[in-house]
């Protein structure tokens, strides 16, 4: 069922002015799940497929069209109440109107009511996963949730719950529909987190736009190939060919050949397991492109002050490869938090106090790597303890015990390297550290 709607969307994509290569065919494979496989062997430089712009779902799509079928006027479009009262509707707000709107009518159709002629992309809704495909942590159950303890994601996944529901909140109550409910709501702020492209790619080479670039789009058929790291494509906006002459397209074409049943990719850029995970619903087993992310925190009023006139700031988030490295920013913010003030002389004839200042600046780089390395262990102690995974799915319990080790070799990397660090100033200290006057 879902390989026959997916195939039907595609049609409707033709149809539409779009293009799908004639040796690409969706298959449904138990690794790859729905998607496109070669049935011939493709050369380079082939186009895949084409998404006119015209049939992108957009912001300033989602926005009058939400209003043509509601009769809310798009300048009411905003948050109500509270401390964001007055502010327009974002991104996703916009499109979980609109895709949430399909639905609606797809209820009222079936009780003999004519679907608003704005909601024009009955087709590709109806070839969205369903919410049973989606595995997001969002979607995880409460044992599957419980696994997140000690990581990141674990804070991060009941921000994004909070700020969510209160969205879907304001649209439902503005839009004045209970059926644009917050399972309805969940769903598509999941689509639009794991499928969205950016908007700058609706721009033509030689065009300009107002547009930052930045806003997600939804362009169906494009976002059928799944994710492979390292993937070589081209993304290409462009002018092509359809059967009513040229138009402006978004498409994705091949930089190497394809062998006949390949599956067809996209490639995301390089993105941690933390990331993957939370916005797309799946890991990369050893992820080259994995980090683990330091935030300090909130500083007192007075290590404040020293940051803020260094133009640092505590709650700024770092991150860790696997490489271990510790980044210098990260440092450079500890040190100024430890009240210390750079160890200087002004005077460059004073031996005595140029050996002061630099004995006090190592051992300041030694209190400042052994309070880090305090807090790498003890997330490193978390990540180590057990956790409950009956009543878990296994591939939810796969891909988090593979984020879970990811975040462990890393911190080791990173403790190793620390270690190596400090070794080398202690070193330095008990050798080389005799004051030039003798005293």
């Amino acid at each position: 069922m879902a390989l026959e709607r997916a195939q039907l969307m595609l049609d409707w994509l033709v149809a539409s002015g779009g293009y799908v290569h004639p040796s690409a065919e969706l298959r449904d494979d138990a690794d790859a799940g729905l998607s496109l496989f070669a049935t011939a062997p493709i050369p380079a430089d082939e186009r895949l497929v084409s998404c006119p712009f015209s049939v992108a779902i957009t912001s300033s799509l989602a926005s009058a069209s939400v209003s043509a079928a509601t009769g809310v006027a798009e300048s009411e479009l905003v948050w109500p109440e509270g401390e964001k009262k007055g502010q327009k509707w974002n991104e996703r707000m916009l499109a979980s109107a609109y895709i949430g709107l399909h639905w609606v009518w797809d209820e009222r159709e079936k009780e003999g009511k004519t679907r608003p002629a704005s909601l024009v992309h009955g087709p590709y809704v109806a070839a969205l996963p369903t919410t049973e495909e989606l595995t997001t942590p969002l979607y995880f159950n409460p044992t599957e949730r419980a696994m997140l303890a000690g990581t990141n994601l674990a804070g991060a996944v009941a921000d994004r719950e909070r700020e969510w529901g209160a969205e879907a909140d304001v649209v439902r109550a503005v839009l004045k529909e209970d059926g644009l409910t917050w399972d309805r709501y969940l769903a598509v702020a999941t689509y639009l987190s794991s499928r969205a492209f950016p908007s700058r790619l609706l721009r033509l080479p030689d065009e300009e736009t107002d547009d930052d670039g930045v806003s997600p789009v939804l362009l169906p058929g494009v976002d059928m190939l799944n994710h492979a790291r390292g993937q070589p494509i081209l993304w290409l906006s462009s002018r092509v060919p359809s059967k009513d002459g040229d138009i402006s397209a978004i498409s994705l074409r091949t930089a190497a050949a394809h062998e006949k049943d390949a599956e067809l990719f996209n490639n995301y850029g390089a993105k941690p397991n933390e990331e993957l995970l939370l916005g797309y619903g799946f890991v990369l087993p050893s992820n080259p492109d994995d980090t683990v992310v330091l935030r300090l925190g909130g500083a007192p009023p007075a290590a404040a002050a020293r940051l803020q006139a260094k133009g640092l700031d505590a709650t700024e988030r770092f991150a860790v490869g696997r490489d271990g490295v510790l980044p210098q920013g990260l440092l450079q913010v500890m040190r100024t938090m430890s009240g210390e003030e750079e160890h200087e002389c002004d005077d460059d004839e004073d031996e005595h106090a140029h050996h002061e200042a630099e004995e006090k600046g190592l051992n300041l780089e030694l209190d400042v790597l052994g309070m880090l390395g305090e807090m790498l262990e003890d997330k490193l102690e978390t990540l180590g303890r057990e956790v409950e995974t009956k009543g878990a799915r296994p591939r939810v319990v796969a891909m988090v015990e593979e984020y879970r080790q990811g975040q462990a070799d890393i911190l080791t990397s990173a403790l190793d390297k620390l270690g190596e660090r400090i070794d080398r100033i202690e070193s330095l200290m008990s050798e080389g550290l005799e004051c030039p006057c003798g005293c």
